[in-house]
């Protein structure tokens, strides 16, 4: 079955390796490995949560997030207001230990890296967990995190900048070019297209110019599923006038849906294109805000 996403929009993404240490250069000295209390800092997705010996349903943490800097761990938990919390390593223990405390309570771990990955099972009872694994009736959360890749993007040949989770593969079509990332930890992929102009467009030519950029689009994702547009809507901002859309996607010949949101504008001489297409949890979250509101055309001030 094709996965959702830009499956339904491009040929499928070339599988990308996961980002490590870099591997040592022939001829050059291998860089000195990160210590775990430099490894543990940055965003980290909850991708997997088991309490009470049992696998906590994926609702209940799809979209959360441990941020985790020099002197605070923030955990962000939907609506909720985020905790803080201050934390300590202690990497010689086996397993290796981990303390979080945030307004006078102490919860302890443990932890381990694999790659990317980060496990952390914790306890806000008096006893610190010996295994990764939780029982029924215990006090203990196992956790499983994926490091977010979220990262400053800049396309020199167009122009712009912008926040992506990973590195883009290019494509091009025609006069279009495209940028996609596909985040398997969000579910959704993101999309930037630059389509050139003759020249800078009049208003008279501005629907002109986005009705057709519309249509490139949505031909693009019925060659792999139905694609119906839910709600559309204008937009002017400064220099630019833009169309809003979001779309429902059903692939062909499989019960699998999904959604997609669609910013179109024109900025100078060119059509510019963002789109972020997935499941609806993933298309929804705070990310495809993140992605729109990170995109400037050189020269700009950001906007959110």
């Amino acid at each position: 079955m094709r996965s959702l996403a830009f499956a339904l929009v491009l040929l499928a993404l070339a599988t990308q390796a996961p980002a490590g240490q870099a591997p040592a250069s022939k001829g050059k000295l291998a860089p000195k490995p990160k210590t775990d209390p430099e490894l543990i800092e940055g965003t980290w997705l909850i991708v997997g949560l088991e309490a009470g010996g049992k696998a906590e349903p994926e609702q209940n943490y799809r979209g959360n997030t441990f941020a985790i800097s020099k002197d605070k761990a923030v955990l962000r938990e939907g609506k909720h207001a985020p905790i803080e919390f201050t934390w300590a390593l202690d990497p010689t223990k086996t397993p290796k230990a981990i303390d979080l405390t945030a307004r006078n309570v102490s919860i302890r771990g443990i932890y381990k890296f694999e790659g990317d990955e980060l496990t952390l099972c914790l306890s806000i009872g008096p006893n610190r967990p010996t295994e990764f694994a939780t029982k029924a009736g215990g006090d203990m959360e196992t956790f499983s995190l994926k490091r977010s890749l979220w990262e400053r993007y800049s396309d020199k040949t167009f122009g712009f900048v912008v926040e992506l989770p990973g590195k883009p593969e290019e494509r091009k079509r025609g006069d279009t070019k495209f940028q996609i990332v596909r985040s398997e930890a969000e579910r959704a992929s993101y999309l930037i297209s630059v389509t050139p102009l003759p020249g800078p467009v009049t208003d008279k030519e501005l629907d002109a110019a986005l009705e057709a950029a519309k249509n490139a689009l949505l031909a693009e994702v019925d060659s792999d599923a139905k694609a119906t547009i839910e709600t559309e809507k204008t937009f002017r901002a400064g220099p630019h006038g833009g169309k809003e859309l979001t779309i429902s996607l059903e692939v062909r010949d499989s019960k699998d849906r999904g959604a997609a949101r669609v910013r179109l504008f024109v900025s100078g001489d060119r059509v510019y294109g963002l789109m972020v297409a997935g499941t609806e949890e993933g298309v929804k979250s705070a990310n495809t805000g993140r992605f729109w509101n990170s995109f400037r055309v050189a020269g700009e001030k950001k906007k959110n």
